[in-house]
């Protein structure tokens, strides 16, 4: 599958190169697992509701969460660093 990240989201996750390398792991072995198993399995994955319709929440660990969706061929990733992305008309971040 292919992996798009919004301009915001691969920011946070070149963050993580830098900032805790056991945080940038869990989220590759997160994606991995959607690639595999779609929105089950690891990290809990949760249908989001009301702005976030349509896009799914895994955790990554306690405060941080990997916010995606699954659409064809493509992992659509929003956000891998903090909660559910909070601020912003419809919910997803900008990029």
């Amino acid at each position: 599958m292919n992996k798009v990240f919004t301009k915001t989201a691969w920011n946070e996750y070149l963050y993580w190169q830098t900032e805790n390398k056991q945080i940038l792991k869990r989220i590759n072995e997160l994606i991995k697992d959607i690639e595999r198993n779609g929105n089950k399995g690891i990290g809990k994955p949760e249908a989001l509701k009301h702005e976030l319709s349509g896009f799914w929440s895994r955790r990554i660990m306690d405060e941080h969460r990997l916010i995606y969706s699954i659409e064809g061929t493509n992992i659509n990733i929003i956000s891998c660093r903090g909660h559910y992305y909070i601020g912003v008309k419809g919910g997803i971040p900008p990029g």
